[in-house]
């Protein structure tokens, strides 16, 4: 079952041989790759990553709706946001493996 990452366009040829080099990259970090992300893609993976805060939760203790993956979102947010752009530039699931640039 996908949302085939909710009809977002590929942009694999603008962007794919840059996210390969700085995903790869020990230098660059979560934020660069973020500043990749389109605006409607950010919107798309805010609606769609099952993290959100649990309402009611004592103050400072925060709790996660599903917090295997908020944690695994806080331990391995590089290559989280990396999977995720490449993901959607290689037209959201259609190949069984992601696809770095040459």
């Amino acid at each position: 079952c996908t949302t085939k990452c909710g009809g977002l366009a590929s942009q694999a040829d603008a962007r794919k041989a840059k996210l390969t080099e700085m995903c790869q990259s020990v230098e660059a970090d979560w934020l660069k790759i973020w500043k990749l992300f389109s605006q409607e893609e950010i919107k798309w993976f805010k609606n769609n990553y099952p993290s959100d805060e649990v309402e009611g939760s004592e103050e400072g203790s925060e709790v996660h709706y599903k917090q295997a993956m908020e944690t695994a979102k806080e331990v391995s947010k590089k290559e989280l946001l990396c999977m995720t752009l490449f993901t959607i530039d290689d037209e959201c699931v259609k190949w069984p493996y992601i696809r770095l640039s040459k």
